[in-house]
């Protein structure tokens, strides 16, 4: 299957935020001064943060916040479809808002940096499963790694 519209883009803000970001929803029973931080941490942010990165990025406004209670927001905006997990080939977890605009990820192997990408041929490759063989697909995301222009033209 050919892929004749891809777009990159190099920040993750390019689709539109979900209405559901707005506000601070589903924060637990207990929305705490430092969960409602966390939420906006990842709400505002361009990157694609992992959790000692949120962490970093929190202790730095207020320093009672705990690593623990990381996880344990970033879990429960996971939960409420807020907050989407990336995993790496290497295990390694980043977060980001939800976008409405389906998106997928480019990753470099050297320097780490993530660029987003749109592609409609996901679409035609889950239309077509859907016609050929009456499989209805739930989530399809292509996440690919490989070695960024600056860091292929240094090895």
């Amino acid at each position: 299957m050919e892929c004749p519209r891809v777009r990159l883009t190099t920040k993750s803000n390019n689709g539109k935020r979900s209405s559901a970001s707005a506000s601070a929803p589903a924060l637990g029973q207990r929305a705490t001064r430092q969960r409602k931080l966390i939420y906006d941490i990842l709400r505002s942010t361009e990157d694609h943060l992992d959790a000692e990165s949120l962490y970093r990025k929190a202790r730095d406004i207020d320093s009672r916040v705990s690593l623990s209670t990381v996880y344990r927001t970033i879990a429960l905006l996971k939960e409420s479809d807020l907050v989407d997990e990336l995993v790496f080939e290497d295990d390694r977890r980043c977060y980001e808002f939800r976008k409405e605009v389906g998106h997928h990820h480019i990753r470099c192997l050297s320097c780490g940096e993530i660029i987003e990408f749109e592609c409609d041929c996901l679409e035609k490759m889950r239309a077509r499963l859907k016609q050929e063989l009456g499989f209805e697909v739930e989530a399809l995301k292509i996440d690919i790694s490989g070695y960024c222009r600056k860091c292929s033209a240094s090895r």
